[in-house]
């Protein structure tokens, strides 16, 4: 089955209800993030993105202006059942894509650390702890 990815901004109602039901689901459900974590109140600045798989929405991230030439990306979350078929590293894919000129950071649970380092990111510091979780945080250069 083939991927489909779309950018799109909070004002699309659909497509974020379904980006907040993976966010749920992945985040609160599956790792205890709290809720008053999760829902930090900076959707509304960001650029969202969705990926589907025939019509059903498996998996997002978003990203954030986070100082000259420097964006974030946050909340990269992919169902359960749909890890390791290729969804995460086309949402990545396709954010660098977009910000090839910019760098791009990200705070990585360590788990996936390895994930990123294949895209080319590169860990920089020591491990942190956010929402519970051990982090690391992860710098792109083009």
């Amino acid at each position: 089955m083939a991927f489909a990815i779309a950018a799109f901004h909070p004002s699309d109602q659909v497509r974020m209800a379904q980006a907040r039901h993976i966010r749920q689901v992945v985040f609160c459900d599956e790792q205890g993030v709290a809720a008053h974590e999760e829902w930090d109140g900076k959707d509304d600045h960001c650029e969202h993105f969705l990926v589907t798989e025939a019509g059903v929405a498996i998996g997002t991230a978003r990203v954030r202006p986070y100082g000259p030439g420097i964006f974030k990306v946050e909340r990269v979350a992919v169902l359960k059942d749909k890890r390791g078929t290729g969804a995460g590293r086309l949402i990545m894919r396709e954010i660098m894509a977009r910000l090839r000129e910019h760098t791009v950071v990200l705070n990585a649970q360590t788990a996936v650390e390895a994930f990123y380092n294949r895209l080319g990111f590169v860990s920089e510091g020591e491990v942190f702890v956010e929402a519970g979780i051990p982090h690391i945080h992860m710098i792109w250069r083009p």
